[in-house]
């Protein structure tokens, strides 16, 4: 049996209470449209812009500036520049504004725009413990940030989350337990990350060398024109005649769904069924190739399954009707000699960069034997697969370690109501 365990069993084996936030917390301000009983203390903060803090940022200070953004990105300034804006203590923080998150931060510090709260008690409530639950809870807390633009949470629902609230004994372990668990899932994330990075350099070289530069007077050129067909299948009948949905089985491919030779599925426009008899010229076929021209111009994917997809504005198709692999031809795409020999040269800006189809029909395409092509492809979907897979590969490891740590934790923060 575990310590934990043992004081579950000891301390509370029969559940455990669970108590609203307001009853538990202090925070930084007064909130509208909440009972003053539930606020009978505020610590207020001095809240720095963004404008405001890179005035006084320093990389040698010795004062934490809590941001209210995820980028992990850790900032400083010096207490001779915050002055009487500097705080003390150990706090829990989420953004007024922005995209949810949860933070924790004890000792000195100055803040961007974060409501933050403290333990009314610490021997009832301990703020590690506190950050730990609602770190489990941020898809709920999410839930409560609504407006139209920068979204704000609704305070009311925040302080009035029920927490549950073990012996601090079993809270104290709890938290041993957790930052023994995010040392080593950093530690391990850390190694995995290094050994992408040197991956994808590793990758970045070989792609380099095994593609011929235009500039090599040994090698012979076509123009993308002559063994494909470049066109924009989507456009003003589409825009015209196709409804979004939410949901369905047939997804509208954007400029955002394509980038470095995957389809990205994470945020994703639905075709309406009943517009589906509208749009045959639309239709994408598996090994069909998709180019950004306009905005992030230059992002390349493979179609990879019939019938799943149409083609949305400001992305092209490159059908590929002779003598290439769709792969190859993808992978050329991707490699920085292309990029800079070719798209570079032939970007035109308006309100946004963008590529013509006729010149992209001009793209050129070294003449390699089949068989070559099928080497190339081998060994670049072998880094590709290291580098970028989904299911498999040092990103797939990287997450499945971030989601192992989320599973442990929210099971030792879940218990039986009292």
């Amino acid at each position: 049996m575990s310590r934990l365990d043992e004081l579950i069993t000891e301390l509370c084996p029969d559940g455990v209470d669970f108590k609203p936030m307001w009853s538990l917390t202090a925070w930084d301000k007064k909130f509208n449209g909440i009972d003053r009983s539930m606020q009978k203390r505020v610590i207020p903060y001095h809240y720095y812009l963004a404008a405001e803090f890179d005035q006084i940022e320093r990389d040698d200070g010795e004062i934490y500036y809590i941001s209210t953004g995820i980028s992990g990105n850790d900032r400083f300034t010096t207490e001779e520049l915050a002055g009487d804006n500097v705080a003390e203590g150990e706090v829990v923080c989420i953004p007024w504004g922005g995209t949810p998150n949860v933070k924790y931060y004890k000792g000195k510090f100055v803040t961007g725009d974060n409501r933050i709260a403290t333990s009314l008690n610490p021997a009832v409530l301990d703020n590690k413990y506190l950050y730990y639950w609602m770190q489990s809870q941020i898809d709920l807390i999410g839930s409560f940030y609504r407006g139209s633009g920068i979204k704000h949470p609704s305070m009311k629902s925040v302080l009035e989350l029920e927490v549950p609230v073990p012996p601090i004994e079993v809270q104290r372990e709890i938290v041993r337990i957790l930052d023994n668990f995010t040392e080593l899932t950093a530690e391990l994330t850390a190694e995995l990350t290094a050994e992408l990075t040197a991956r994808k350099k590793q990758y970045e070289y070989y792609s380099g060398n095994l593609f011929p530069s235009i500039k090599d007077e040994n090698s012979t050129w076509v123009e993308l024109g002559s063994v494909a067909t470049v066109t924009k299948l989507a456009g003003f009948e589409f825009t015209k005649y196709v409804t979004y949905a939410e949901s369905g089985n047939v997804i509208a491919l954007r400029g955002l769904n394509v980038k470095n030779g995957h389809l990205v599925l994470d945020d994703v426009k639905y075709i309406d069924g009943s517009d589906l008899s509208m749009l045959s010229r639309s239709k994408l076929h598996v090994g069909d190739m998709l180019f950004t021209y306009v905005g992030t111009v230059g992002q390349v994917a493979l179609v990879d399954e019939e019938d799943k997809y149409y083609l949305a504005p400001n992305v092209a198709l490159v059908r590929i009707n002779q003598n290439y692999l769709p792969k190859y031809m993808m992978y050329y795409f991707l490699t920085e000699k292309f990029k800079s020999e070719q798209i570079a040269k032939l970007l035109q800006a308006s309100s946004m960069q963008n590529i013509p189809m006729e010149k992209i029909r001009k793209f050129k395409l070294p003449v390699i034997d089949i068989l070559e092509q099928e080497r190339v492809v081998s060994m670049l979907d072998q880094f590709d697969l290291l580098c970028n897979g989904i299911s498999d590969g040092l990103p797939a490891e990287i997450e499945a370690r971030n989601k192992q740590y989320e599973y442990y934790r929210d099971k030792l923060l879940t218990f039986k109501e009292l």
